[in-house]
């Protein structure tokens, strides 16, 4: 069944849809966050509707306003706050199980999954697609004055982001927050990953309590279609479900 919850955020709706299995519910839910640039209507959308044949509930949504999506006046933080808002109104919902709330992020959305779950203490487990966590040595090196007293961080419009894309992206350390969750994680990452290479999921592993590791060989950034679109799915589709009570 796919449904359009009202969700909002400071007086704007945000655009989503959710995919249920049949039946009563409620459902263990899977949330799922979209990557830089990207909308719920591509992968994650896809995603959503493989999850609820396996009888998730899976809402997948945009975290911009769909007229412009425009990345100005964006953050991995505003992100982060708008996933915040779409985790606690999704789990009011009547057909979502509240004590069974996952995220799913793929690329910068999975380095924001990562940082509102660390955050969080009703995240039931964690499953990332080739996460962004590169985005912030990214920054880095478009500002590499970044630490000094009195940078002033500027628009970069070649990356079509303003200041506070930089400035919110190196306002902590990425590695230290995921330290915070506790819970089970599973990482999917392509070893042809230019994007975001395959070391910084590596060092994630090694950071989290509880986290695995599934490399989809000869795969790029995006697991879009095809067999790197199948195998992932079921990947996460066999993580999420053995962690249904």
């Amino acid at each position: 069944m796919l449904l359009k919850p009202v969700i909002e955020q400071n007086g704007n709706a945000i655009e989503g849809v959710l995919y249920t299995p049949n039946g009563e519910g409620p459902f263990p839910t899977v949330i799922l966050t979209h990557g830089f640039t990207g909308n719920y209507t591509y992968i994650t959308g896809n995603i959503a509707k493989e999850l609820a044949k396996a009888g998730f509930a899976a809402y997948a949504f945009n975290l911009r306003n769909p007229d412009t999506r425009s990345m100005l006046n964006t953050s991995v933080l505003t992100e982060a706050a708008t996933l915040d808002t779409v985790i606690d109104q999704i789990k009011a919902l009547d057909c979502v199980d509240p004590e069974q709330v996952f995220l799913l992020g793929e690329s910068q959305g999975g380095f924001v999954s990562a940082y509102v779950a660390a955050r969080r203490e009703d995240i039931h487990a964690l499953v990332l697609y080739y996460p962004a966590f590169v985005l912030q040595d990214d920054a880095k090196e478009r500002n590499p004055d970044w630490d000094e007293p009195g940078h002033v961080f500027q628009d970069d419009p070649s990356f079509g982001v303003s200041a506070i894309y930089a400035r919110d992206a190196l306002s902590f350390d990425i590695y230290e927050v995921i330290t915070n969750y506790h819970r089970d994680v599973l990482i999917v990452h392509g070893d042809r990953d230019t994007v975001v290479p395959l070391t910084y999921s590596e060092r994630a592993v090694s950071v989290y309590d509880h986290a695995e590791l599934k490399i989809i060989h000869g795969s790029g950034h995006g697991f879009y279609s095809g067999e790197p679109f199948r195998i992932s799915t079921q990947y996460a589709k066999d993580f999420l479900t053995s962690h249904i009570q």
